[in-house]
């Protein structure tokens, strides 16, 4: 770039000397080609438009997914190249920024496009956007940094039960109530002959047809209950000689009972201690300072979805399992026994935690004398009380140990 200075200098000092029209022309074509040039190469830079088609791509672990960036030249000057580079998280590609070269002719539009491959579950933000034009002479380059962002969430592995050691079938959910108020349509019963006053939405047609008299549906009464999962990631609580294991498997856990309870169309809901982070690039951005997490100071919970039924309910609680990660927090027996209070009368408690410990159980053993129903999941690698495991009687609090085998559910294929 100095050179260029130079020989125009050169050049300029020449023309004063010598009027010569040939060195004369060929100042100004020069002169014209450097500081012309590059004040319609910085015009068109400065208004490239750049856009992406997503706001997020949802992986699971192993999944592959697709990132697009939109550039536009707004203006008639053409750029001869464009260069972009991405910034990535370290846990997404060993942190590899993505490069990418392109060319916009006048008011052109392309498109970059590159894969990432989630090997690691979590929250990720992958930006700012580094981009750079310059001209075939190599006369000027421009360089910009875009606050541009796009986020990855890579969801936990969904398990079905028996790969976790668990029963296909766990005692959860509507229970039968003695006083028949509340009618199941969903819970045939049986059939009777049709009396005066009964409905006709309760008519048995095609029994009427066989029998050629009236036969009325008989219907079980239950009382719908909510069925709320509680998730220990209390750092302290996990052995630190196999914490990763430990924690991890505890949010899949958790991700596999709610997909679980989605797919039986149960109301269910997520209370836990987690700390939610979401991982960005280390390179190029200013990061705020990270805020102690709540579950730090008091014993609130961090997260806390109320019951509800449905597949939304279910992508919006692995999302936040995705981010959740174990930190030091309040006692997880304070939280459980608060947050339990508030739910209603019948409500069934899956407490997913590391450790059996005399004060949970305890805790448990007060909330069914209250009338609910407890099951304690335990994914450390010993039980405090195994006189609890697998036990059938539903008055009596239940724990089973969680133990991952071999054969693995990948994706969203665990979505029966």
């Amino acid at each position: 770039m100095n050179w260029w200075k130079l020989y125009l200098a050169f050049l300029l000092v020449i023309t004063l000397f010598f009027p010569a029209k040939g060195i004369y022309m060929t100042f100004c074509a020069l002169g014209i080609a450097y500081w012309g040039g590059g004040r319609l190469l910085k015009y068109a830079f400065e208004r490239v438009e750049t856009t992406r088609s997503s706001e997020r791509t949802r992986l699971f672990l192993g999944e592959t997914g697709e990132i697009s960036l939109a550039f536009r030249n707004r203006t008639i000057v053409p750029l001869a190249w464009l260069s972009g580079y991405e910034h990535l998280p370290v846990a997404l590609e060993a942190g590899r920024a993505q490069r990418w070269v392109l060319s916009l002719g006048p008011l052109a539009e392309s498109t970059a496009r590159y894969t990432i491959t989630a090997s690691q579950r979590g929250l990720y933000t992958v930006g700012p956007l580094e981009i750079s034009a310059g001209e075939p002479l190599g006369l000027h380059q421009f360089s910009d940094i875009v606050e541009s962002y796009h986020d990855i969430i890579v969801y936990p592995r969904v398990f079905a039960l028996p790969e976790l050691g668990l029963p296909s079938k766990l005692p959860y959910g509507n229970v039968r109530t003695r006083q028949p108020i509340f009618p199941d349509p969903a819970r045939l019963a049986g059939v009777r002959q049709y009396q005066s006053g009964d409905s006709r939405q309760s008519i048995h047609w095609k029994l009427t047809a066989r029998t050629g008299e009236l036969q009325v549906k008989q219907f079980q009464h239950t009382v719908a209950v909510d069925i709320v999962i509680f998730l220990n990631l209390n750092e302290e609580d996990y052995p630190v000689d196999n914490f990763y294991v430990e924690s991890e498997l505890a949010i899949e856990a958790a991700a596999s009972l709610a997909n679980h309870l989605a797919q039986a169309g149960e109301s269910f809901g997520l209370v836990s201690n987690a700390y939610l982070r979401q991982q960005r690039a280390e390179v190029g951005l200013k990061l705020p300072e990270e805020p102690a997490p709540a579950a730090t100071l008091n014993s609130q919970p961090t997260v806390r979805f109320l019951p509800r039924k449905g597949m939304a309910q279910l992508m919006r609680i692995l999302e936040a399992l995705a981010a959740a990660e174990c930190r030091p927090g309040a006692s997880f027996t304070q939280l459980f026994s608060n947050e339990a209070g508030n739910l209603a009368w019948g409500a069934t408690l899956l407490v997913i935690t590391p450790n059996d410990s005399p004060e949970l159980v305890e805790t448990a053993m007060a909330l069914l004398r209250s009338g609910y129903q407890v099951l304690i999941f335990v994914v450390g690698r010993t039980v405090t009380h195994p006189q609890l495991l697998y036990r059938s009687a539903q008055a009596n609090l239940q724990l089973f140990r969680i133990t991952k085998r071999e054969t693995i559910t990948w994706g969203i294929g665990s979505f029966r």
